[in-house]
């Protein structure tokens, strides 16, 4: 028995992947899910107009 590298888990001799670690796959859908959710919400604009407020604020701070 090996162990896994990403969660220290007993898996089988490589190069078979580890059951417990989520499979690239699922990563990338659950990544695919998120940014559609934020740009259907519009959080992505807020996030935005949050960064240059504070761009502003530290700007403003300097001079």
């Amino acid at each position: 028995m090996a162990i896994c590298r990403k969660c220290g888990a007993q898996k089988r001799r490589w190069p078979r992947s580890c059951s417990r670690c989520p499979s690239q796959s699922d990563r990338g859908d659950a990544v695919a899910d998120a940014a559609e959710l934020a740009v259907e919400t519009g959080l992505l604009r807020w996030v935005g107009r949050g960064v240059m407020s504070v761009v502003r604020l530290v700007l403003r701070a300097i001079d």
